[in-house]
């Protein structure tokens, strides 16, 4: 399924001149960037639809350590791209459309959106996104996890002190210190200001 490239949301950070048809993200829509868009469009590693596929069947290209082989399978915000020996992650900029930086860091950080207790009685933390984890580690509901290769490497709490990002609303984009948190609305300390957003809308990450 394609788009026309000119419908597209402005949050996509794409020229509006170019291939009039554009991939349309495999899941989630609203939240994804189709692959072969982030190569060939913002990266630029491929010039065109035919080197994407080449790149993607020589096997160079991996989303949160799974090997990516379909051009319109869709990155979400806070995934890790590796690209042969580099490491990208999908963020949003602060006018909160999407940016893709290159990183030192391997595990995706997800922010613990509900828990759900299953028929074996396990723990399964449903994240951002759609994702999810089973687990038996006591995590709370708000908390962060890093995650590398399904496995928890770390849990960052929500509290005050810890750094967290806007990840929805008019805010969206916008990183500081958590001041506060009180009635479930955070104060952070973002450059010479300070925000208050609902808790639900940001996720820690330091």
């Amino acid at each position: 399924m394609h788009v026309k490239r000119q419908t597209i949301a402005k949050k996509w950070l794409i020229p509006r001149k170019g291939t009039k048809y554009l991939v349309v993200p495999s899941h989630d829509k609203k939240n994804g960037l189709p692959i072969l868009i982030i190569l060939r469009e913002i990266l630029k590693v491929a010039e065109n639809r035919k080197e994407v596929k080449r790149i993607l069947q020589e096997k160079l290209v991996s989303v949160n350590d799974k090997e990516i082989k379909t051009e319109n399978f869709s990155v979400l915000p806070f995934d890790i791209i590796k690209i042969g020996q580099k490491s990208y992650e999908l963020g949003f900029s602060e006018k909160g459309r999407f940016k893709i930086k290159e990183t030192t860091r391997k595990e995706m950080i997800l922010r613990v959106i509900n828990k759900k207790i299953l028929k074996n009685k396990k723990i399964q933390l449903n994240l951002l996104y759609g994702k999810n984890i089973i687990s038996d580690e006591k995590v709370k509901v708000g908390d962060s996890l890093v995650i590398k290769e399904k496995k928890i490497i770390k849990i960052l709490p929500l509290e005050k002190g810890r750094e967290a990002i806007i990840f929805a609303g008019g805010y969206k984009g916008k990183e500081g210190k958590i001041e506060k948190i009180e009635n479930k609305i955070a104060t952070l300390s973002y450059k010479n200001e300070k925000i208050n957003v609902p808790v639900k809308s940001i996720m820690v990450v330091k």
